[in-house]
């Protein structure tokens, strides 16, 4: 059900933004609610012109920035809706509700949904249904303007507000004979059809066997020359030093802070365990298949595979490996129909309806979370679980969540035809007996030399061109270090402090030769620190450990050269421990006399991008 006078935009880089706009979508679709579902960078420019009601939930990335799918290029309507001339009143016709999803560990937290805010309410004219409403994804802390909600409390809040406007203001609706009727819910163990899905396909059962991807230019093939770990191995974790080039010797373009988008799939054994749970999709997996409507435009990205197989849609496209999120389960429930797989018959098949619909509507969402997020449960391993579930084949990419693209910040300096990352391959256990793995790690750790991937390098603008020459401060635990080789290998300066942090001075200090070689050279002034090693040191354990160590200095580079502060890693405690200190190194060594002075600095240096933060 399309339709133009109300729309739902989402600018998401994780999914968790998509995933509410879509079960937003699925609610409005059973109140017989026409609209369009879009990433903002996709949406038509022109349909702005027409739409009376418009929902957008947007996430932060990078340095409070709007993901990827929400700006867009130059014909987007972020770009658009930028532009100067545009009058006062341009979206006065428009009424909108925005939801705003960021981690408050960043500085610049939420501020994508404010940029929408301001842009669209404030400076064009859009009418607010109700106040903004933001949630933190990381912590409590900031969800909601403060009110400690967690991020799915506020989401249901969003939707509620919006469902109870359009139910109250358009309480009945124009059948196509004309008759008007209330607006009832669609049942729902309905399935609504998606507008184009999957049918076989005319021309036999034979399929070519070489695998190609059609429909996204952009796309770029890479050779591997070197995938080596750098940890010990006796280390518990596993890094690599990933390096490929462009197989068609095309000079790829980038500068210090960009990204490689990896594109990964799945192992065979993962898909033929997911087509034996759903065994009846056994006898069409290798047979050619085609759309009824033309590719849907969220498989567009990366290209669609060909030949267009059921195994190899859940091979190269289908996220089978994913933790399942709520909209799995909205769309997915009232499958759960096949009582001869139930050994207790009827009433295990009941019992089985009853939790999948729990998962899908309870807004506790602790049932969930206990079974699926706490052990890290996949759809492949919830459906053999739930054998009750008997999936159609045919609406496997409206049920099925897509496998994304990972990025992974580049090693290599400016431009070098030699690509490399630096990846930690994520592997852990929890309170089920087989091993957790990341899907794109587990792939890129079995490439070998020679083996070919697929990739594009993601622009982000993080150095900007008024570095060269200034002082800079880099701070760095674990595989953050990526970004921060690149800025040194740029010689954007040649006053660099490095502080890198990790566990063991011999098992995960991450390019040490390299490291102690350019102190050597002068290229850089090395202060390492080892969280669980004394012997090497002694007297700190943190990043934050060192710089407040080293605070009268770093703080003069500071204060008196206007040097920059870059910090990568994981997101979570450690950037604002480092942020913490920072604030108490501007009072003690930086004349600022107070809290509030010493952050209003830091806020300066943030709107200036003297501070740095790129976390995940």
């Amino acid at each position: 059900m399309s339709s133009k006078k109300i729309a739902i935009l989402y600018g998401s880089e994780t999914g968790n933004a998509q995933d509410f706009a879509t079960i937003l979508s699925h609610k409005l679709q059973r109140l017989h609610f026409a609209h369009t579902i879009s990433p903002i960078a996709e949406y038509h420019t022109a349909d702005i012109l027409k739409c009376k009601y418009l929902f957008i939930l947007c996430s932060t990335t990078g340095q409070g920035e709007l993901p990827r799918n929400a700006l867009g290029d130059k014909s987007s309507l972020w770009q658009f809706l930028k532009k100067k001339h545009l009058p006062s009143d341009f979206l006065s016709h428009c009424q909108v509700a925005l939801f705003g999803l960021g981690d408050s560990s960043y500085p610049k937290f939420n501020y994508a949904v404010r940029k929408l805010h301001q842009r669209m309410v404030v400076q064009l004219g859009a009418r607010e249904i109700f106040d903004r409403l933001e949630a933190d994804e990381q912590s409590m802390a900031g969800s909601n303007k403060g009110t400690g909600a967690g991020v799915e409390s506020v989401y249901f809040e969003y939707e509620k507000r919006i469902l109870d406007f359009l139910k109250e203001k358009f309480p009945r609706r124009k059948l196509k004979n004309g008759d008007v009727v209330d607006r009832d819910e669609i049942d729902p163990e309905i399935y609504i059809e998606p507008s184009s899905y999957l049918t076989l396909a005319d021309g036999g059962d034979e399929t070519e066997v070489e695998i190609s991807f059609k429909g996204d230019t952009s796309m770029e093939s890479g050779k591997i020359i070197k995938n080596k770990r750098i940890t010990d191995e006796e280390h518990f974790q596993d890094v690599r030093q990933f390096v490929f080039s462009n197989d068609n010797g095309i000079e790829d373009r980038y500068s210090p802070g960009d990204t490689a988008a990896i594109y990964s799939c799945n192992t065979d054994v993962a898909v033929q365990q997911f087509l034996e749970v759903q065994s009846h999709w056994l006898e069409v997996a290798d047979k050619p298949l085609r759309f009824t409507n033309g590719v849907p435009n969220h498989l567009k990205d990366g290209g669609i595979v060909q030949p267009l197989t059921i195994r190899n849609l859940l091979k190269y496209h289908c996220d089978i490996m994913s933790i399942p999120r709520t909209s799995f389960f909205m769309k997915t429930w009232a499958f759960a129909t096949d009582v001869t797989r139930m050994e207790r018959g009827q009433e295990q098949l009941d019992d089985q309806r009853e939790k999948l619909k729990e998962f899908a509507y309870d807004q506790d969402m602790q049932e969930l979370y206990d079974y699926c997020n706490r052990p890290r449960r996949s759809i492949l391993e919830v459906m053999d679980d739930f054998l009750s579930v008997r999936l159609p084949w045919k609406y496997m990419l409206d049920y099925l969540p897509l496998i994304k693209p990972r990025y992974y910040s580049i090693s290599s300096g400016p431009n070098d035809p030699n690509i490399e990352l630096t990846i930690a391959i994520v592997k852990y256990r929890t309170i089920l007996r087989k091993i957790r793995k990341g899907v794109c790690t587990d792939y890129i750790a079995h490439l070998k030399e020679g083996d070919h991937l697929r990739y594009k390098i993601q622009h982000n603008n993080l150095v900007r061109d008024n570095y060269h020459g200034r002082p800079m401060i880099l701070v760095s635990p674990g595989v953050g270090i990526a970004p921060l080789m690149s800025i040194v290998k740029a010689k954007l300066s040649e006053d660099i402090n490095f502080f890198f942090g990790c566990r063991f001075k011999d098992k995960d200090y991450l390019y040490q030769n390299l490291l102690e070689e350019w102190e050597k050279e002068k290229r850089i002034k090395l202060h390492p620190v080892f969280s669980r090693d004394r012997e090497n040191s002694p007297d700190t354990k943190y990043v934050q450990d060192v710089l407040w160590k080293l605070g009268p200095e770093m703080t003069n580079l500071i204060v008196k050269e206007n040097a920059i502060m870059c910090l990568c890693g994981a997101s979570g405690k450690m950037p604002v421990q480092v942020r913490l200190t920072f604030i108490e190194m501007l009072k003690k060594w930086g004349d600022f006399s107070s809290d509030d002075e010493a952050r209003k600095y830091l806020k300066q240096m943030e709107r200036e991008d003297r501070y740095l933060q790129e976390t995940w």
